[in-house]
């Protein structure tokens, strides 16, 4: 099983311009953070739902924390600035690397609004998002069924 932190610097090396994975100081939810690290930690939870959704397992090991702009994995988000600065290319089989360009690409347009809004909806992160202050951890697996029904017009869609 991978590990969050390869596929968040997989993604982060496809943004050669800097445009997603940014720097930028925004407020979202009374809360001050990156841009690129909210951006980030959602393109890192539907790559794990999805994977879930079509595969039935985890696609990595890490936990998600619920928080006040949807999940996040806890190392990632208090790494981010350190990822991006260092900027590793990860590569990994073919069948993965497909699976991760298939996600890349298909949330490259959406603005951090609408990633917020797609976590919001989770329905893990609704059970936990009253209590985001001690940042539960969510336990994905359990709505796989959920999942699958969700996210499977995306599967189809990008031939996954």
């Amino acid at each position: 099983m991978l590990k969050a932190i390869d596929v968040a610097r997989y993604f982060i090396s496809k943004d050669t311009d800097g445009k997603l994975f940014n720097k930028k100081i925004v407020q979202y939810n009374s809360r001050n953070c990156y841009e690129g690290n909210i951006k980030l930690n959602k393109y890192l939870f539907l790559a794990q739902v999805v994977y879930l959704a079509r595969y039935g397992c985890k696609l990595f090991s890490d936990d998600f924390k619920a928080y006040d702009n949807g999940p996040v994995i806890e190392s990632i988000m208090s790494s981010y600035s350190y990822i991006v600065d260092t900027n590793e290319e990860i590569i990994f089989d073919s069948d993965i690397q497909y699976f991760l360009d298939q996600i890349y690409y298909s949330l490259e347009n959406a603005s951090v609004e609408e990633l917020i809004e797609i976590s919001h909806e989770d329905p893990e992160w609704k059970k936990l998002s009253k209590d985001t202050y001690n940042a539960p951890i969510m336990n994905i697996e359990k709505n796989i069924d959920i999942y699958r029904k969700r996210y499977k017009g995306l599967i189809q869609a990008l031939k996954l």
